[in-house]
C-alpha cells in the first residue's frame, strides 16, 4: 500500500491497462488540488497480444511519455523523488513485467510499484471515497484489463471483522479483482463464435461476481430494501455515464441508425452524477449485444471516444450480469480511480475526515480579495441559520443545507464587484461546467445545482441563459423557493453593510424573528424527485415546514438602513420570494405555487 512519505506538491502516474495517467498535485489537501494532468494513449493491454509480452516500442513509447512527464515535473517545481509511479492489471499479468520495469528504472531513474489484485482494489475505493463526501456501498472499478469489486462505508465501531480500514473509511478485507476489463471482455467476446459461447462466458461471469459477492461480504446495513448503492469508476463505467447523459429526456434508447446525438444534459460531469440501478440496466441491456465495429462507426457521444465506443458492448455485458447477481437501487459515477485513490490515502485521517467541497471553496475564495472575513462569514451564517426552520439544516434533507450553505456563504461575495447585469450569471455559473468549480468533488448534479440558484438568487436572480431553468428543473419547486428566500435574504444582508456584511447588520439593529407552521405542501402531490437525488433524501412533508420571516426595524434611525436603496430591497423582499411565476417555462408558471416563506415587516 502507500508507503514512502510523499510532500506536495508531488507528481503521480498510473500505468493502466487502457492508458497512462500523469498528474501533479498542489496541495496535500482534502479535494486534492491538480495543478495539471494528462494522459498518454498507450494501451499496455492491447499491445501485449495473446502473448502477454510488452513490445519493444511500446515500451519507448512509455518511457517517451515519461521522460515527457519527467520535464513537466522539473518545470512545475516538483522534486522528481516526490513522483511515484503505479502499474495495474496490464502489467502485472505481463510475462515480460521485470524488464518492462527494469527500462523504464535505467531511463527515468523511477521505481514502478506493481500493485497487487488486493492493493489495486483498495485503491480504487479510495479514489472513490476521495471523490464523494461520503459513500456507504459497494465499488466497482472498471479498467482494462480487471474490474475490481469491494465495498466502503465510513467507520463505525463493532465492524465486522471481515472489514479493512483505511482512514476513516472501512472496505471490504478481502476485495476482489476479476478479469473482465473493458478491453479483455471485448476480446473475450470477440472469441465466441455462437450465442452458445456468449451465454457460457455470461454464465462464467455471473458465477465469478456471485462468489465475489460472498467473498466481499458487505455489511448489511448498506443493503436498502431496494437494493445497494453502487459507485462505479474506471473509463469502462465512465463511458456508460455519459451515454446516460446523452439519453436524458428521451423515452426510448437511441437505436443503431440515431447514434449520433448531441448532448443536452446541462451538467456533463460525470463525478457525481447518478442514475437508477434499473436504468441503468435498461441501458445496458439494449446495447449488450451490439456490433463493437458499428458502435465505434455510429456512435458520436459527448467524451466517448471511437476506441471507448467499441468497448460498450463489453461493458454492458458486464454490467447486465452484475445486476443479474446484485440488485442495485442507484448507480453514482465517479471520476475517481487508482490514480486519486493512492492521493487520498496520502492524506492524513483528519485531512480525510473533511468535507472536500468545503476546503475546495475555501481554497477557491481565499484567492479573491473579495473573500469574507472570519468575523462577516461567523455573522452571515448565524443570522441565516436563525431565519431558517430546523428541519431545513437535518442532514438527512434532500438540500443538504447543512453543508451547501456554509460553502455558499464563502463564494456569496465574490462576483459583486462586476457589473450588475453579470453579477447573477457569473455566480450561477460557477459550481456547474463553465465555472470555477467544475472540479470541486464531494458534490452530486442536484447539488450543483442547488448551489447555482442559491448564488444566483443571492446577485438578484436573473440569469439570462436557458440553464436556468433546466437546473431549476433539477432542483423541484420546493428547492427553489428555499434557495430563492434564503438567496433574497442574503441579498438583504449586503445591501444593509455590502462592506463589512453581516457584521454590519448586526451593529445597525436591525433583527429576524421566526415564526414555523407546518408545511403548505401536505396535500401536493410530489414531482420534484430528480433522478440525480439519492432516494433516501426524497422529498417529505414535513421536511418543509413554512415560516414568517418578521424583520424588526430599529427604533433609532440608522443609515444604513433608511436610505432608500436599502428599504427598497427589505420592502419588496416578500413579493421577490413569494412570486408565482418562479422564473420556469409557461407550464409551470400556470401553476398556483403554496407559499413556503413570508416576510412581514414590523415598524417599532
Amino acid at each position: 500500500m502507500v508507503t514512502a512519505t510523499t510532500e506536495a506538491p508531488f507528481g503521480i502516474v498510473d500505468m493502466g491497462s487502457n492508458g497512462i495517467r500523469f498528474g501533479i498535485v498542489s496541495a496535500l489537501a482534502r479535494h486534492l488540488p491538480v495543478a495539471f494532468e494528462e494522459r498518454a494513449p498507450i494501451s499496455l493491454l492491447d499491445s501485449q497480444g495473446d502473448e502477454r509480452i510488452v513490445p519493444s516500442d511500446t515500451m519507448d513509447q512509455v518511457i517517451s511519455s515519461f521522460l515527457r512527464f519527467r520535464s513537466l515535473c522539473q518545470d512545475s517545481g516538483v522534486n522528481l523523488a516526490n513522483v511515484r509511479v503505479i502499474a495495474t492489471e496490464a502489467t502485472r499479468v505481463a510475462a515480460n513485467s521485470a524488464e518492462f520495469l527494469q527500462r523504464i528504472y535505467d531511463a527515468t531513474g523511477w521505481t514502478v510499484s506493481l500493485l497487487t489484485k488486493e492493493e489495486e482494489a483498495l485503491i480504487s475505493a479510495s479514489g472513490i471515497v476521495g471523490s464523494f463526501y461520503k459513500v456507504n456501498g459497494l465499488t466497482m472499478d472498471l479498467g482494462g484489463g480487471s474490474v475490481e469489486l469491494s465495498y466502503v462505508t465510513t467507520v463505525t465501531e463493532g465492524e465486522g471483522e471481515n472489514a479493512a480500514q483505511a482512514g476513516n473509511i472501512r472496505v471490504a478485507k478481502e476485495p476482489v479483482s476479476l478479469p473482465y476489463g473493458a478491453a479483455a471482455l471485448k476480446r473475450k467476446l470477440a472469441l465466441c463464435r455462437t450465442s452458445e459461447e456468449r451465454q457460457a462466458l455470461y454464465d462464467e461471469i455471473v458465477e465469478q461476481i456471485s462468489d465475489a459477492a460472498v467473498r466481499t461480504q458487505p455489511p448489511s446495513h448498506l443493503l436498502y430494501e431496494d437494493g445497494y448503492d453502487l459507485y462505479m469508476s474506471g473509463g469502462g463505467f465512465r463511458a456508460l455515464g455519459y451515454l446516460s447523459m446523452a439519453l436524458k429526456g428521451q423515452d426510448d434508447l437511441l437505436p443503431p441508425k440515431q447514434m449520433n446525438h448531441k448532448l443536452t444534459y446541462p451538467i456533463p460531469i460525470i463525478n457525481g452524477y447518478s442514475i437508477q440501478g434499473k436504468k441503468l440496466y435498461k441501458l445496458a441491456e439494449f446495447y449488450r449485444d451490439k456490433d463493437p465495429e458499428d458502435m465505434m462507426r455510429q456512435l458520436r457521444v459527448f467524451r466517448i471516444s471511437k476506441r471507448r465506443a467499441s468497448m460498450i458492448p463489453a461493458s454492458c455485458f458486464l454490467v447486465s450480469a452484475i445486476m443479474k447477481v446484485l440488485k442495485i437501487r442507484r448507480v453514482f459515477f465517479s471520476e475517481g480511480g487508482v490514480r486519486q485513490g493512492f492521493c487520498f490515502q496520502l492524506l492524513s485521517a483528519e485531512e480525510q475526515a473533511k468535507d472536500p467541497l468545503l476546503e475546495g471553496v475555501k481554497a477557491y475564495a481565499s484567492l479573491s480579495p473579495f473573500a469574507l472575513s472570519h468575523d462577516e462569514y461567523e455573522a452571515i451564517y448565524r443570522i441565516l441559520v436563525d431565519a431558517l426552520p430546523d428541519p431545513y439544516l437535518d442532514t438527512r434533507h434532500p438540500l443538504q443545507l447543512h453543508r451547501l450553505l456554509p460553502a455558499v456563504i464563502h463564494l456569496s461575495n465574490l462576483t459583486s464587484h462586476y457589473p450588475k447585469e453579470t453579477r447573477a450569471f457569473v455566480a450561477f455559473h460557477m459550481p456547474l461546467p463553465g465555472g470555477p468549480l467544475a472540479n470541486i468533488p464531494g458534490l452530486s448534479h442536484y447539488e450543483r445545482a442547488v448551489i447555482a440558484l442559491l448564488l444566483a438568487y443571492r446577485q438578484g436572480g436573473t440569469v439570462p441563459d436557458p440553464v436556468f431553468y433546466t437546473i431549476q428543473g433539477m432542483v423541484g419547486r420546493k428547492g427553489i423557493a428555499v434557495c430563492k428566500y434564503l438567496g433574497r435574504l442574503m441579498e438583504l444582508v449586503f445591501a444593509v453593510s455590502p462592506i463589512r456584511p453581516g457584521v454590519g447588520l448586526i451593529k445597525s439593529g436591525l433583527r429576524f424573528t421566526t415564526l414555523t407552521g407546518p408545511s403548505s405542501w401536505a396535500n401536493e402531490p410530489n414531482d420534484d424527485t430528480d433522478d440525480n437525488c439519492s432516494p433516501d433524501l426524497l422529498e417529505e412533508d414535513e421536511q418543509y415546514p413554512t415560516m414568517q420571516l418578521q424583520i424588526h426595524l430599529p427604533k433609532a434611525e440608522c443609515p444604513l438602513i433608511e436610505a432608500p436603496a436599502v428599504m427598497s430591497v427589505i420592502e419588496s423582499l416578500d413579493k421577490k420570494i413569494n412570486t408565482r411565476k418562479f422564473d420556469m417555462d409557461e407550464e409551470r408558471r400556470a401553476l398556483n405555487c403554496p407559499t413556503l416563506f413570508s416576510v412581514d415587516i414590523i415598524r417599532q
